[in-house]
């Protein structure tokens, strides 16, 4: 069951139906691609045609954010990128083969020698081309990724550019089944950057957090609660 907010479709399923989904995609003979939509996601879609119709083309949509949940009624169920990818560093899908792309620096390999059992490469990655959305060293990443045997890969590149470079170099990665945008998640299970506590998660105050450790974001808090939800109300009003 599908909840659409503002022209974005999210899947409304949880965490562990999420990593059976995952485990089915490995299995299946085509490739697939998973987001994780927040308020910011939604925003930016409604601004970048073709963002919002790679969100509305993934395999998977699934909601990694409380603004979606209030925009939904209380309807969707929440899957945070980072705890799904920690259950899949974990082994709760045992035949992943996990490759690490993106985070601030060495953020990625700090996080592969904390799960050897299901990491098989790690690397930061280079500059997008934000026309074309490849790396700047693109053809060196993606035969690293290929030598690597993974079937998963994560992709920690940031908001719209993960998901852009994802559609575009995925069919060049024949072995991997299952590609994530997993946004900061390298950085928060590295230990770079500290998480909210568990209640403020649970209350979908993680902004309020992050705001107070990381003041830059203070553009994107802006966008993923007074915008967003001035977004809905008037996509209410009209409707």
């Amino acid at each position: 069951m599908k909840q659409e907010i503002l022209g974005v479709n999210i899947d409304n399923i949880g965490l562990k139906e999420s990593i059976g989904r995952i485990s089915d995609f490995l299995k299946s003979d085509g490739q697939h691609y998973i987001v994780t939509v927040n308020a910011e996601f939604i925003v930016a879609a409604q601004k970048n045609e073709a963002f919002k119709k790679v969100l509305n083309q993934a395999s998977l949509a699934l909601c990694d954010g409380f603004g979606p949940i209030l925009a939904s009624g209380g309807k969707l169920q929440r899957v945070i990128g980072v705890d799904l990818s920690a259950e899949l560093l974990k082994g709760q899908v045992e035949e992943a083969k996990i490759f690490l792309l993106g985070g601030e620096e060495g953020s990625a390999k700090r996080v592969a020698s904390k799960y050897p059992q299901t990491v098989v490469g790690a690397e930061r990655g280079g500059i997008i081309n934000q026309e074309k959305w490849l790396l700047d060293n693109n053809e060196i990443i993606l035969n690293k990724i290929n030598a690597s045997g993974a079937n998963i890969l994560l992709v920690g590149f940031g908001q719209v550019k993960q998901e852009m470079w994802i559609k575009r170099n995925l069919e060049k990665m024949p072995a991997v089944k299952v590609a994530m945008g997993v946004g900061g998640t390298f950085d928060y299970l590295s230990g770079q950057v500290r998480r909210a506590p568990k209640f403020l998660r649970s209350l979908g105050l993680e902004w309020l957090f992050r705001l107070l450790i990381q003041p830059q974001r203070i553009g994107r808090i802006f966008n993923a609660t007074v915008k967003f939800l001035w977004l809905v109300m008037f996509d209410k009003k009209a409707n």
